[in-house]
């Protein structure tokens, strides 16, 4: 079995040809589908494909660049939803910092603070998407004592940076960025950390696979993922794929 921990299932592109993906996807094996969420205006909907799905599980949050029309109501119906959360409901994300105005910044910290505090107090992880951020939010994690762990997604930095993530509790997406042979520098990375510290992912229908063929990334683009950690591993095919789904039972308590 094999989860793809983003995707964004949810978007229009696959509103008509869902049913027919999540089928497809999991007689290939990959049988489960983690939703994050990018404003309030789409949790409902979100929850509504949980509840049609068997295999989709989600995020509520706020990301850092849909703040436009942001209220401080959307963190009171956040805290509402976790009060009356469901087991599909195992994650706030996604949410961090994304590298912007100065005024935008200030926003950012305070929508991106109150919701790691609202996953202390559910004993939630997160999904934190960091763009040209990262000291800024481990100093954050830090001062709050945020011991809650998650995923930070899409993560294509440093040895160094992965390590101090890993540190505080968190496992590192690893997406479509590891197909494309230039990716040198991320794909050393990948082939270094600790394999226990990764997690898969395809954020479909974005960060399409190197050559993709399909118009659209969808989460069937996590077996070849899958494929090119192999080729960057020491680990056996049938060990590398086990504990990559035990990071994902352990970080999401599936």
């Amino acid at each position: 079995m094999l989860t793809d921990t983003h995707c964004h299932l949810n978007f229009p592109c696959f509103e008509e040809s869902l049913l027919s993906l999540l089928t497809d996807a999991q007689q290939l094996g990959v049988k489960r589908f983690i939703i994050p969420a990018t404003d309030a205006k789409t949790w409902r909907q979100i929850e509504l494909l949980s509840l049609e799905h068997k295999a989709v599980y989600y995020a509520l949050g706020i990301h850092p660049r849909f703040l436009d029309d942001f209220t401080e109501q959307d963190l009171c119906l956040l805290s509402d939803k976790l009060h009356d959360r469901t087991e599909k409901f195992i994650a706030i994300g996604e949410i961090g910092l994304h590298k912007c105005s100065n005024e935008k910044q200030q926003l950012q910290e305070l929508v991106f603070t109150a919701q790691l505090k609202l996953a202390m107090q559910a004993k939630l992880p997160v999904i934190l998407h960091i763009v040209k951020k990262q000291q800024r939010v481990l100093e954050i994690l830090k001062a709050l004592n945020f011991q809650e762990g998650g995923v930070y997604h899409a993560f294509s930095g440093s040895i160094e940076m992965a390590t101090e993530f890993i540190k505080l509790g968190f496992k590192l997406g690893i997406g479509g960025g590891i197909t494309y042979p230039r990716s040198i520098k991320t794909r050393k990375m990948v082939s270094k950390i600790p394999l226990s510290a990764i997690v898969l992912e395809t954020d479909s229908p974005s960060m399409p696979v190197f050559n993709q063929d399909q118009g659209v990334n969808t989460p069937i683009n996590i077996l070849l993922i899958l494929d090119v950690l192999y080729e960057l591993r020491n680990e056996t095919k049938e060990s590398i794929r086990q504990q990559i789904e035990k990071n994902v039972n352990a970080i999401f308590y599936l």
